[in-house]
């Protein structure tokens, strides 16, 4: 599939490495939401101190996942805001260097989706009754050719499509921002496969 004419294509394995980061993701997740956050505002996020988190929003800014955004009326800091333009990661792990990046995004992409659950769980009994009541842990083994595993992760993707993307103002009200992670994987090679 073609990338879109305003997005930006990682390819190579070092960049791809390079946004696997546990800092660069917690401040992509953060910038996210759509808020404008300074850099002492992502260090409090991250743990890091201001300067090192500016250096990985420099870092971000170069992949075109971060930018500047307007001055606040204060004008001492400079706020950041997720890029509007889109970064598509083709991962390709058909060379040893490619396998690498592509278990480093893919492992650092489930470590900070689990920190977020394990946060909320254990946070459970805090938590309004109709959230508690709509979190969901399954998993379901299937048999599946090559091509079915294709369609059950597009179908999986469309299900949120007219959920994305939507603006702070088109929020609904008593909405919260939702992890919705899915994860299709085929079982290693072995007995009975």
């Amino acid at each position: 599939m073609a990338p879109e004419r305003n997005t930006r294509v990682v390819h190579d394995p070092r960049s791809i490495r390079a946004l696997a980061h546990p800092a660069r993701m917690a401040i992509i997740d953060a910038l996210a939401t759509g808020e404008v956050l300074t850099a002492t505002e992502c260090a409090e996020l991250t743990g890091l101190s201001p300067s090192a988190t500016a250096y990985h929003l420099k870092l971000l800014e170069r992949y075109g996942l971060a930018e500047h955004a307007p001055a606040r009326k204060d004008g001492r800091e400079r706020p950041w805001r997720a890029s509007d333009r889109r970064t598509q990661v083709e991962l390709d792990a058909s060379t040893p260097a490619g396998a690498a990046a592509t278990a480093a995004v893919g492992l650092a992409f489930l470590d900070r989706s689990r920190a977020l659950a394990e946060e909320f769980i254990s946070a459970g009994s805090e938590e309004p009754a109709g959230w508690r009541d709509v979190t969901s842990l399954s998993n379901t083994d299937l048999w599946l050719t090559v091509e079915e595993t294709r369609a059950v992760t597009e179908a999986l993707a469309a299900a949120f499509d007219s959920y994305r993307g939507r603006a702070l103002a088109d929020r609904p009200d008593g909405s919260r921002r939702v992890r919705v992670m899915t994860l299709v994987s085929p079982h290693r090679r072995g007995r009975g496969v």
